[in-house]
């Protein structure tokens, strides 16, 4: 199993945390920062089993 990594996407009050695995959330940051420049997005270990998955994530296999 892949590790999963915290993201968190914000954009002023706007403030979404999910878990994915570490590739999946490298891709959505790289994403973001290409298209959304307006997006802030943190990574990080900190994963709580209450965090929900990132939708979609089966787009980014």
């Amino acid at each position: 199993m892949r590790k999963p990594r915290h993201i968190r996407i914000e954009s002023g009050a706007l403030r979404l945390d999910y878990q994915a695995p570490a590739e999946h959330v490298q891709d959505v940051a790289d994403e973001l920062a290409q298209g959304l420049p307006e997006f802030v997005v943190t990574i990080d270990d900190y994963v709580t089993e209450d965090l929900p998955t990132l939708p979609c994530t089966q787009l980014w296999d």
